[in-house]
């Protein structure tokens, strides 16, 4: 099935890739951080690792977008000129 270009948005793969990191990386959050600190430590640190992945991929996905409509907008213009 090919999807049509006004339903993809660029950033789609890398919040999927983030939130993959982010499940693969919580056993070791289990494993290194609980033992030592506790459970509510490693639950925090989960969450906050979670907000700060998703801050960071929402600020590269805003700047993608940016530029794909500076990108139409500045084809629009061109096709406007006589």
């Amino acid at each position: 099935m090919k999807w049509s270009k006004s339903v993809q948005m660029p950033g789609l793969d890398t919040m999927g890739l983030v939130l993959a990191v982010w499940i693969c990386a919580l056993p070791f959050i289990g494993l290194l951080i609980a033992p030592i600190f506790g459970a509510q430590t490693a639950i925090t640190v989960a969450i906050a690792s979670l907000i700060v992945m998703l801050i960071l991929c929402w600020g590269r996905c805003i700047l993608n977008i940016i530029r794909l409509f500076a990108d139409r907008i500045e084809t629009a213009k061109a096709f406007r000129k006589p």
